[in-house]
């Protein structure tokens, strides 16, 4: 059965909204990111997760299909209850198993305890459109520097501090911790390929995406 840290997430659902008159131009690097994203019906990456909390910590490969609007499926491959799946169904229907006894399977709600990640973080987070909703909220604070190479590809840096944004699905153990996420965007892809999220100068989140394939006609039945 699925266990609690079955799932170290990548990327955060945060979900805020202002008036689009309050909202400043974003920087090159994460308009790039949001055209790119408007192209895209469907993907899937490997996420290389890794989280820290208090004296714990958690690495995990997953596999990770999104299709658009928000149909997901998280596979864990190395970590945690390798062998692992779970799949999302809206508007907040969540089914795991183990894929070597599928026929065994457990159903919950999208941030049920067992179901989520060493942080709390779920398998919604790393919904790209919605980390492009929050951010683009908090333009203003965005900042733009050159990125180091990741996995061989130049990257922009963009950064936000978030220590004082709270959005609907931070998990619990982020709020009033985190504060301050970066997101290193590829120059040539417009993909996100790394992602940490710190507390002062600590890394409690990082991420390192690849194997990027994008509009492969992904169905509902792939999604399960």
């Amino acid at each position: 059965m699925i266990v609690r840290n079955a799932l170290p997430a990548v990327l955060f659902l945060l979900v805020c909204v202002v008036p689009a008159s309050a909202m400043a131009p974003v920087p090159p690097a994460f308009a790039h990111l949001e055209a790119t994203w408007n192209g895209i019906t469907d993907y899937t990456m490997t996420i290389e997760a890794h989280e820290v909390l208090g004296q714990d910590s958690a690495d995990s490969e997953l596999h990770y299909a999104f299709k658009k609007p928000n149909r997901a499926r998280m596979d864990v491959l190395k970590g945690n209850n390798s062998g692992s799946t779970v799949y999302f169904e809206p508007p907040n229907k969540l089914t795991a198993y183990n894929r070597a006894f599928s026929v065994f399977k457990k159903h919950g709600e999208v941030r049920e305890k067992d179901l989520t990640s060493l942080r709390g973080n779920s398998i919604l987070n790393p919904n790209i459109g919605d980390v492009i909703a929050c951010w683009s909220a908090h333009s203003d604070l965005m900042r733009q520097t050159d990125g180091p190479l990741v996995d061989g590809q130049q990257t922009d840096l963009v950064s936000l501090p978030v220590a004082k944004i709270a959005c609907p699905d931070d998990a619990a153990a982020d709020r009033g911790v985190v504060t301050f996420d970066e997101i290193y965007i590829a120059r040539d892809s417009g993909l996100i390929v790394m992602r940490k999220r710190y507390a002062g100068r600590e890394v409690l989140e990082r991420w390192e995406i690849t194997d990027y394939k994008l509009n492969t006609g992904l169905t509902d039945d792939d999604l399960t």
